[in-house]
């Protein structure tokens, strides 16, 4: 899927996340929001889900403009994993997968055998095959964030919109999630994430989008993106560049 974007304002309260953004991300193709906290990442994402109204410009997704989607159409075309989750009722990890089907059920369906197979396979990507059945309220933050991108998997939309999906990870599950993520993308995904780590940002996606604060912005590749001075710039902090002939790392000085 082609995600166009336009001319793009949007603001919070009397906060500007972006003024005048324009980019085209096209199919199998990964893009990585950065920025301060506060600085709009998450609410700019939440406008490309359609959730919320920018101030002003255009959203398209193969070129028909967002709001001309219906919300269960929308839902079949782009997954948007927030956040936090929050679990207002009882249910199992298997229930809560099964979620990601709704969008692709009738109005009065129950999910079917076909539906809990592709549940079943999408924790076993997740390494939460065997908490199939705990409830939901007993996992801990890692397992949950884990939780949270299975049932985006379940949904199979061809636009992922991912915020700080590696909140609450370890290192192990961090790097299985971006692996699984970028395999998403070989298989002609897109995807959106907002990151906090520049580092895993430049080497695993393709583009990235930082977003300064004041409504100003820098987009394009991740490798040209992303360096010293933008990240100064961007952090308010010292940097130090690193350089081990394959990749650049980048540490607080």
């Amino acid at each position: 899927m082609t995600l166009e974007v336009r001319h793009l304002d949007v603001s919070i309260a009397v906060h500007t996340a972006c003024r005048d953004l324009s980019f085209t991300l096209n199919a199998a193709t990964s893009l990585a929001i950065l920025g301060r906290n506060g600085a709009g990442k998450s609410t700019l994402l939440s406008t490309l889900a359609g959730l919320r109204p920018a101030d002003a410009g255009s959203i398209a997704l193969d070129g028909r403009p967002l709001e001309d989607s219906l919300p269960r159409e929308l839902a079949q075309r782009r997954g948007y994993c927030a956040q936090q989750q929050h679990d207002a009722f009882a249910a199992t990890v298997l229930e809560t997968a099964l979620i990601g089907r709704h969008p692709h059920l009738g109005r009065w369906a129950w999910e079917s055998a076909q539906d809990r197979a592709l549940a079943q396979q999408a924790l076993a990507r997740v390494g939460l095959a065997d908490l199939a059945q705990r409830q939901v309220q007993t996992l801990s933050g890692g397992e949950r964030q884990r939780l949270a991108i299975a049932t985006l998997l379940v949904q199979a939309p061809s636009l992922y919109l991912l915020d700080e999906p590696l909140s609450h990870l370890d290192l192990n599950h961090a790097m299985a999630t971006l692996h699984l993520l970028n395999a998403e993308v070989a298989q002609g995904r897109t995807l959106v994430a907002v990151l906090h780590d520049p580092n895993l940002a430049r080497r695993y996606f393709d583009h990235a989008l930082l977003l300064f604060g004041d409504g100003s912005w820098a987009y394009g590749p991740a490798a040209e993106v992303i360096n010293r001075d933008s990240l100064e710039r961007l952090y308010g902090h010292p940097l130090r560049s690193i350089n081990d002939n394959q990749d650049h790392w980048f540490i607080p000085e």
